[in-house]
């Protein structure tokens, strides 16, 4: 089997694990696709015999689990999901779409949403149900940006498969970080000189298998992340009064608007925190180093992805 050729096809169940048949027009365009084809806990065979060895190891809850990036694009027309919508869905997130104007993506507490996954090498498939997932996105300054995914699905067996021709659509080309693409990156009311960018949604997502019960969950949330800017002079924006947290805490509205329509990708962030500084150098110039939590607002509102 050739090691590049492989993708996955992806879409969302009516019914957790229930498999909804993904076809080829459900393909996403991955990066860096990688997958542990069977794990899970085991258990040893503590048996007693009469010589040294090894005792047998028993996987006691299979599951699969998927690593991959997708190219962060909108479609082209407004009020069309891109392609990878249903993997933001698997992380938990709602999906807005207004007609002819954007598709917007608000995390949820409750009734989260599952997706198929169907992944293709070549000569094999290995089907994964009952799939949800965590995430995040990078930005940075000469790259593509990206949407990252970890995906925990239900175990079968891959099988034989002849490969179909995936139907990217739409086959957009994205647009890289830069001054003309990402036009607007601002924390309150100060433009912030955006070398990098990382967010992690941070869901808990565990895999359950118990008698008569098998799935995988979503169980918490807590987004946070790292950036990193050219410093400010403290005369122009006191970076340390938002992140000195020993007589207060000051939260701050982040937004990043990046390429042109039909194509911005925007995201909002109303109460990010600042948790630390340090020094980095960018090209000679003294540079911070951020992490950051965000927090909810007024609930499920701590980051909003807008296409539009």
């Amino acid at each position: 089997m050739k090691t590049r050729k492989r993708y996955i096809l992806v879409k969302m169940e009516s019914t957790y694990g229930t498999d909804p048949t993904p076809t080829a027009s459900d393909a996403v365009l991955t990066n860096g696709l990688q997958r542990e084809i069977y794990s899970g806990p085991t258990v040893s065979r503590e048996t007693d015999l009469s010589t040294l060895g090894a005792r047998e190891q028993i996987n006691t809850a299979p599951m699969v689990t998927r690593t991959f990036s997708t190219e962060m694009m909108g479609t082209g027309t407004l009020g069309t999901p891109p392609n990878y919508g249903a993997l933001l869905r698997a992380c938990g997130f709602a999906e807005t779409i207004s007609a002819s104007t954007d598709v917007q993506y608000d995390p949820v507490s409750s009734s989260f949403e599952s997706i198929a996954m169907y992944m293709d090498r070549d000569g094999e498939r290995q089907i994964s149900l009952g799939c949800r997932a965590t995430g995040g996105l990078s930005f940075a300054a000469g790259q593509i940006p990206l949407f990252n995914f970890v995906v925990t699905g239900l175990y079968t067996k891959p099988a034989a498969q002849t490969l179909v021709t995936p139907a990217y659509s739409p086959n957009i080309a994205p647009y890289p970080v830069n001054k003309a693409n990402t036009p607007t990156c601002t924390l309150g009311a100060y433009d912030l000189q955006l070398q990098s960018l990382d967010i992690d949604f941070g869901n808990n997502v565990p895999h359950v298998n118990l008698v008569n019960y098998e799935e995988v969950l979503i169980t918490d949330r807590a987004m946070s992340g790292t950036m990193t800017i050219l410093a400010p002079l403290i005369s122009t924006k006191d970076m340390f009064a938002l992140v000195e947290s020993h007589a207060g805490i000051t939260t701050s509205a982040f937004q990043l608007i990046h390429g042109p329509t039909p194509n911005i990708v925007q995201l909002d962030a109303p109460a990010m925190q600042l948790t630390g500084i340090s020094e980095v150098d960018i090209n000679g110039e003294q540079g911070y180093q951020l992490p950051f939590i965000l927090k909810p607002s007024s609930g499920d509102d701590e980051l909003k992805i807008t296409f539009k």
